[in-house]
């Protein structure tokens, strides 16, 4: 593009208007316009020397132009895209500068407008056709709308036709064009759009000659070399482009829909209609380049990513549904299943109550105790009125159908507190069943009873003490379950962790109990806590017992004329009346009672066996942490000796203590008031069990120990007397500092007893259990224990190293037994849960026997009654009374047992 801006500088100031300096500072200044584009309207000036155009230095055409004859109001050219109207014809001079591409169908193309050299400004330049690639810009119709009348010149030339513009192009021209159409085919096929609908011309606003660099071998530098490079290389062929969505050879290329101008590859103004298309359809596609060193070679479509190959297999549609658990994949948990049962169990007693109630009702009607129904009338309608009661009776066996289960199986499997219940259902049964086959001769006997309603009530009650050890379990495992601090206490049977314990007791054979800390219950917590009870090994021979004194009851009435109904009723009162109906209750109170009482102090005791292993616990084995806490030991004074400084003894100390011993903690935080950012790091931390620490410290090593290990330690102490006067002949410890080698310092310690743990201390006393404690505190000796607590000598044995090597060997080893105790970390909570299981022992014991005794005292009495012929007479309310009356004395014996 012609530029004269060398020429206006040559200009003086003074020379130029007021208008013309405006247009030149924004012409120049800003955007650096050629004066022809800001001058369009006016006429173009004269100049000496034409200068070539920008074009015209890239192709290498440098013509001189013949000067025509002065026409008025010629516009210069600019090398603007000229359409419609503005639309010049071809000079036959500047045909070889048109530019054509050849294409298997020729479209009609706009002439194209070369670069020229700077505008003479006395003689106006002939208007020259835009370049033959703008032209495209706007597609030519297939029928070329008529073209307004161009402006008159001063010699008219024809315009050539474009079906004779390939015959008179150059060489270069012609690789240009092949070029050209390759570009045009390949952006044709990136695009996939139909051609627009041809329209006619519109004169637009003139816009920039946008760049188009055919060969990116040429650079457009030094016009004079250019026509000598072109002609080296007119017979080369250039590649083609490579795609990978392409193949290399052109001929193999497919067909492509109606070819579409490069210049509308970024759309026009159509493409901003809305416009009606499937939306399934996409007008987009990626396509990776290969590396241009594979040029000739045939194009290969892109790997796939690495990673995305193990992607690549589609998953079935299935596999986001497996994926969710439902709720038959999800295994039902531990406190479901309990929710779960006690729900169950409540359905049951409610159900069982009700028809308890109901059958006591018929069993006293039937013994005129209270009216009957109208209805239901044993006199009017005995066989009604048995009918029903055997329904009602049945129904009641349903409902209580746990009871009889694991009471009948009680006789020969697992013992069980159901089977009296249950055989004393069993013999109401079958009384029910006689009396409704005999109805009017069992009506007429007279004085017999019917006691459908007392075995009712038996397994109502059986349910309800089930569901009462439902809910101990249910709330002991909640609290087992929490999780936090929790620790499990179990009896050991290691053998040689027993003997090398016991070695300075007088027992050679203790029971010893460890506590160690857990992550939550075992899995068959549950199992361990429903297992079989003393209780019910005693209850199953007392129940044998009293079902042979039923059955000879019953066969002695029937061998001896008494009949089947006499036969029958004397079985069902011996089972009815020696069945006690706390024979469940009672277990299943204890089991509470056990279980709030052991979660006050945060315990748990997880069943029978658990409170038997307890039970005989004699030794426990437990840190003097548990025993003395922080604010339990104080510092009574500190001896420096030579060439120390009481700042760096507690410094030194503190830093030692505060990662080793968990007793002397606190107090050295207490001094230093918890500023743990002013201890010296240590390093090499060694303990040494009943002597002390060494450690590196403020680059010095640190000893703190008893005069036993300094000694060993080859450090230089003090007198024997003085730390006698000092530590009161041994009523306070006394714990020594060393500093590379040499004393630094004496600290004097006295340990005070907390009150609670003196409580419970009191507990173990009374049940003669023998403590083993583990001391990180080498000053802390089974004396200063014993005296702080006033406890008597011999209970209280501080265990060496040892020993405490022996527990932990025991503790590494990966079998251990089922823990007996869970507690919360402290010795309140482990002597709480001790103490909660030795009440419900004797609590539960206590109890049983008393059941026991009525069980025996009612065989005694049947023996009476069977021998007297009046057993079968017995009457519902009198069994009733004499089962209430056991019943409430074994409850009050195991709540009083239990609350002592």
């Amino acid at each position: 593009m012609p530029n004269n801006k060398n020429e206006r500088k040559g200009k003086q100031t003074g020379e130029l208007s007021a208008e013309e300096r405006f247009r030149n500072f924004f012409s120049t200044s800003v955007i650096d316009l050629p004066e022809e584009m800001t001058h369009r309207d006016e006429p173009a000036p004269v100049e000496e020397k034409p200068k070539a155009g920008l074009l015209g230095k890239l192709f290498g055409h440098d013509k001189e132009e013949t000067p025509a004859a002065a026409q008025p109001m010629l516009e210069i050219p600019t090398g603007e895209i000229l359409l419609g109207a503005d639309a010049k014809p071809v000079q036959p001079e500047q045909e070889d500068m048109a530019l054509e591409l050849r294409t298997a169908d020729p479209v009609p193309v706009m002439p194209m407008q070369p670069a020229r050299p700077e505008p003479v400004k006395a003689v106006p330049a002939e208007p020259v056709p835009a370049p033959k690639a703008a032209a495209a810009v706007n597609p030519q119709p297939k029928k070329p709308a008529p073209q307004p009348e161009p402006q008159p010149v001063a010699a008219p030339q024809k315009q050539p036709k474009a079906k004779n513009a390939p015959e008179t192009l150059l060489p270069q021209e012609e690789l240009e064009q092949r070029e050209m159409q390759q570009l045009k085919d390949m952006l044709n096929g990136m695009s996939g759009k139909a051609k627009p609908a041809p329209q006619p011309a519109k004169p637009v606003q003139a816009a920039p000659q946008p760049k188009v660099q055919p060969a990116p071998a040429q650079p457009a530098a030094e016009p004079e070399k250019a026509p000598a490079k072109a002609a080296q290389k007119a017979a080369e062929e250039l590649p083609p482009v490579v795609f990978a969505s392409a193949p290399a050879d052109p001929e193999t290329l497919p067909k492509k829909p109606e070819k579409k101008s490069i210049f509308q590859m970024f759309g026009t103004a159509e493409d901003e209609k809305p416009a009606a298309h499937k939306p399934e359809k996409e007008d987009t596609m990626s396509l990776p380049l290969l590396p241009l060193e594979q040029d000739g070679a045939p194009a290969e479509p892109a790997p796939a990513p690495a990673d995305a190959a193990p992607a690549a297999p589609a998953q079935p549609e299935t596999a986001p549904e497996a994926a969710v658990p439902t709720e038959e994949a999800v295994p039902e948990s531990t406190a479901d299943k309990l929710h779960h049962m006690a729900a169950e169990l409540t359905l049951r007693c409610v159900l069982a109550g009700i028809l308890a109630v109901v059958l006591l009702h018929l069993g006293l009607t039937a013994e005129r105790l209270l009216p009957p129904l109208s209805v239901l009338d044993p006199d009017a309608a005995p066989a009604a009125f048995y009918a029903a009661n055997l329904l009602l009776f049945a129904a009641s066996l349903f409902v209580g159908y746990p009871v009889l289960r694991d009471g009948l199986a009680g006789l020969r499997g697992r013992p069980s507190a159901d089977t009296m219940p249950a055989l004393a259902a069993v013999a109401a049964l079958l009384q029910a069943v006689v009396a409704m086959l005999n109805a009017n001769a069992y009506r007429s006997t007279e004085g017999i009873g019917l006691l459908t309603g007392m075995a009712a009530l038996g397994l109502f009650l059986a349910l309800v003490g089930s569901r009462v050890m439902l809910s101990a379990v249910q709330g002991s495992y909640t609290l087992a379950a929490e999780g936090g601090e929790v620790r499990g206490a179990y009896r050991t049977r290691d053998k040689d962790l027993i003997r090398a314990l016991a070695r300075d007791l007088e027992q050679k054979d203790p029971w010893v109990l460890l506590s160690r800390p857990v992550q939550t219950a075992s899995d068959d917590f549950v199992e361990q806590s429903l297992s079989e009870r003393a209780s019910e090994r005693r209850a199953r021979k007392v129940a044998c017992v009293l079902l042979a004194a039923a059955v000879l009851s019953g066969v002695a009435f029937l061998l001896f004329g008494g009949g089947i109904n006499c036969a029958v009723a004397a079985a069902a009162a011996v089972l009815c009346m020696g069945a006690p109906l706390s024979s469940v209750l009672v277990p299943g109170l204890a089991a509470l009672r056990l279980q709030r009482a052991a979660a006050a102090v945060g315990a748990v005791v997880p069943g029978w066996a658990a409170i038997e292993e307890l039970g005989g616990i004699d030794t426990i084995e437990l840190d003097a942490d548990d025993l003395f806490t922080a604010d339990s030991v104080t510092l009574e004074d500190i001896r420096i000796f030579k060439g120390g400084r009481i700042d760096r003894a507690i410094l030194y100390a503190a830093s030692v203590l505060n990662e080793s011993c968990d007793t002397l903690r606190g107090l050295f935080r207490q001094i230093i008031e918890d500023r743990t950012d002013i201890l010296f790091p240590v390093k090499d931390l060694e303990q040494h069990t009943g002597l002390g620490f060494s450690a590196w410290c403020d680059n010095n090593r640190i000893l703190i120990g008893t005069r036993r290990y300094m000694e060993q330690e080859g450090v230089t102490l003090p007198e024997q007397d003085y730390e006698d006067s000092h530590s009161k002949n041994g009523e306070l410890q006394i714990l020594y500092l060393a500093v590379s080698g040499n004393l630094h310092a004496m600290f004097v310690l006295r340990y005070v007893g907390g009150r609670n743990v003196a409580r419970s201390l009191a507990s173990l006393q009374r049940e003669n259990i023998r403590l083993l404690v583990t001391s990180k505190d080498p000053s802390l000796t089974a004396r200063h224990i014993t005296e702080a607590y006033h406890l008597p000598e011999g209970m209280v044995t501080v265990l060496d190293g040892e020993q405490c090597q022996a527990i932990e060997a025991a503790d590494a080893a990966p079998a251990k037994p089922k823990c007996c105790l869970y507690h919360h970390r402290g010795f309140a909570s482990l002597t709480g849960g001790l103490q909660a299981a030795d009440q419900a022992q004797n609590a539960e014991t206590s109890a049983t026997t008393v059941q026991l005794v009525s069980v025996c005292f009612s065989v005694f009495i049947a023996v009476l009654l069977t021998y007297a012929g009046s057993i079968w007479q017995l009457s519902i309310a009198t069994v009733l009374m004499y089962q209430a009356a056991w019943s409430a004395l074994s409850i009050a014996v195991c709540a009083l047992k239990q609350h002592s």
